[in-house]
């Protein structure tokens, strides 16, 4: 046994020796060329897991997020020799402000501890508008330059509006950040919030889809949908900025037309060629609000900072008790404001009245229209002592904005009669005989004093292999769970990697349409959904828009590919016989067999040929 145990050791020594000897590694990468207003991505790469990372200074370069780390990891045994390589990254994303070239320094990290330093960056910013890019975003009926594609910042562009820009400290301000376009969206995510300094932040945004609603502006109409709304809360007076809000957006646009394929002059051209998704990024204005402090004058003393329209309702129950006897006093403020900054009130209880913490019970409400509902306090009283107890009136203050004043909510007095005397602890009648105990369902039971025998009954649970395998496996299943998880997220990220897998699977569903198009005769969309069919699952497969691919292009991208030429030639053979298919003399039925046929055994080989190959 300690032989075998000995041979293992060394084995997994010697399967990690090229692991323990790789050096470490630090590099940094981003884009040679970029135009001012284009954002861009910085990445620093390290081959082993850094104890520390110290990130340059950028310069002239805006930074928008970072620094974002991720790690992944991977072990491959080929012939025997193993290799594990790790890569942890640390990203930034900046914006490019003026024209020039500028040098970003190396960052540094610490391994092992050592130090080590990336290269330095040199980036080339041009003044070219790069495509997509929009360093603000435009007020209505402002005129701006043209953008790439053929969207304009007047096609499209996001504006931050507050509904009260001269608000109350501590009084409530929606804040919504609404979309204006005049062409088609088909995505949009949100890349950056802001901090919202100086205020409480709710955020009130409608879940799902947003609505959209339609205006006219400068004798435009627009469709405008509300991406995000927020109700702040003014923690300080003064002049109080909000930062931008970015956003991401993939606009619809009209592609330009290929020509020179066979499509375009036989058939007038493709109908995949006349959309595609330009990618557009939009900035909010910068929103400025200035908050007006509270009045100093008439101020209250029980006044805690409350902003809004309050009530305050109270109860006390029951009002005779015996000493000892609990008593209940509820106290709820309802009203729309900052209930969430509601402190608990100060009440000065009686002597002798001995009064707990007090369970708090909150029905609040938020939209789009601010903060509502109550919060309620239920204190429990236990008088200690026989006698009239006198509770005073509570007091609470709050400022009125719409009648920029102070107001002063009062309860009414209470006044709570206790009877009888303290009763010392211990005194009693005496102890009850055991006889005269009576059962409580069952809750207690005597003594069981007669003689009784344990014996095991069949065999012990304890040690068995059922135990082993109960106690051992949840921690087999969690570290399955933990690689399958990791795997699965990698997996979800890598988009290219996703449609190449279901390249297949979607070409599969389009000809399963096909045939649909087929057993009715209906030739036109037979062959239309056979068109997508073909250059859907290339451009799934080789991770490039249908936009940028042609009968031209085919052999030159599987040539970058490493895919053999032959295979071109069949794909555009296939491709060919499909779009004459359809005028080609002969019987309609049977063409439409023979091009099913074919285009399914063009896309099985492309699969059988393609799928051991890394794109």
């Amino acid at each position: 046994m300690k032989k075998k145990t000995l041979i293992i050791w060394l084995f997994s020594l010697f399967m990690w020796l090229p692991v323990l000897a790789s050096e470490p590694s630090f590099t940094a990468s981003a884009p040679s060329q970029v135009a001012v207003g284009e954002r861009f991505r910085v990445v620093y790469s390290a081959n082993k897991r850094p104890a520390s990372f110290n990130g340059p200074a950028f310069g002239e370069f805006r930074v928008l997020s970072g620094p974002n780390q991720s790690s992944s990891s991977s072990t491959q045994i080929i012939n025997g020799q193993v290799t594990h390589s790790e890569n942890f990254s640390f990203t930034y994303i900046l914006e490019a402000t003026r024209e020039g070239s500028f040098n970003i320094p190396g960052a540094t990290i610490t391994v092992e501890g050592r130090n080590f330093s990336s290269n330095e960056l040199s980036i080339r910013v041009s003044g070219q508008a790069a495509r997509g890019a929009q360093p603000s975003a435009p007020a209505p009926g402002q005129q701006q330059a043209p953008a790439a594609q053929g969207v304009s910042d007047r096609d499209i562009y996001l504006r931050a509006v507050v509904s009260n820009a001269n608000p109350y400290q501590g009084q409530a301000v929606t804040l919504t950040y609404k979309l204006y376009t005049r062409v088609v969206v088909s995505q949009y995510s949100i890349e950056k919030l802001p901090a919202y300094q100086g205020f409480w932040a709710e955020d009130v945004t409608p879940s799902g889809q947003p609505q959209v609603t339609e205006e006219v502006i400068d004798g435009q109409r627009y469709n405008v949908a509300t991406i995000r709304q927020v109700v702040l809360f003014p923690q300080r007076s003064g002049e109080l900025s909000i930062e931008p809000l970015d956003m991401q957006t993939l606009v619809r646009v009209s592609a330009p037309r290929r020509s020179g394929s066979l499509l375009d002059e036989f058939f007038g051209g493709s109908p995949f060629g006349g959309f595609q998704n330009v990618e557009r990024n939009l900035r909010s204005n910068q929103v400025r609000v200035n908050v007006r402090a509270l009045p100093a004058q008439n101020r209250p003393p029980s006044f805690r900072g409350m902003v809004g329209s309050f009530e305050l309702n109270t109860g006390l129950s029951p009002l005779e008790v015996n000493v000892n006897e609990p008593v209940t006093l509820t106290l709820t403020i309802n009203g729309s404001g900052n209930l969430r900054m509601l402190e608990k009130p100060e009440i000065q209880f009686p002597a002798n009245l001995e009064a707990f913490d007090p369970n708090i019970t909150d029905n609040i409400r938020i939209s789009a229209s601010g903060v509502s509902g109550s919060r309620q306090y239920e204190y429990l009283l236990i008088p200690r002592t026989g006698g009239t107890f006198e509770i005073p009136p509570i007091q609470f203050s709050f400022f009125d904005p719409a009648a920029s004043r102070y107001v002063t909510r009062s309860s009414p007095a209470y006044s709570l009669t206790v009877t009888g005397t303290d009763t010392a602890t211990g005194e009693g009648s005496g102890a009850a005989r055991q006889e005269d105990v009576q059962y409580l369902a069952s809750d207690i039971r005597f003594i069981n004093n007669t003689i009784f025998y344990l014996q095991p009954k069949g065999s012990l649970f304890f040690r068995s292999k059922l135990f082993w395998f109960l106690l051992i496996g949840p921690v087999f299943l969690f570290a399955f769970f933990l690689v399958y998880w990791r795997r699965h997220i990698r997996l979800q990220s890598n988009t290219a990697l996703l449609r190449n897998r279901k390249a297949q699977k979607m070409a599969r569903k389009r000809l399963k349409k096909a045939g649909a198009f087929l057993k009715s005769g209906n030739s036109a969309e037979f062959y239309d959904e056979i068109f997508r069919a073909l250059w859907g699952y290339l451009s799934d497969k080789l991770s490039i828009p249908v936009s940028r691919l042609n009968k031209e292009q085919v052999s030159e991208v599987f040539g970058q590919k490493g895919v053999p030429e032959e295979m071109a030639g069949k794909f555009l053979e296939t491709l060919n016989e499909c779009e004459f298919a359809r005028f080609a003399p002969g019987s309609p039925q049977t063409r439409m067999d023979e091009t099913y046929q074919r285009a399914l055994d063009t896309i099985v080989t492309l699969e059988k040929e393609l799928k051991y190959k890394k794109f």
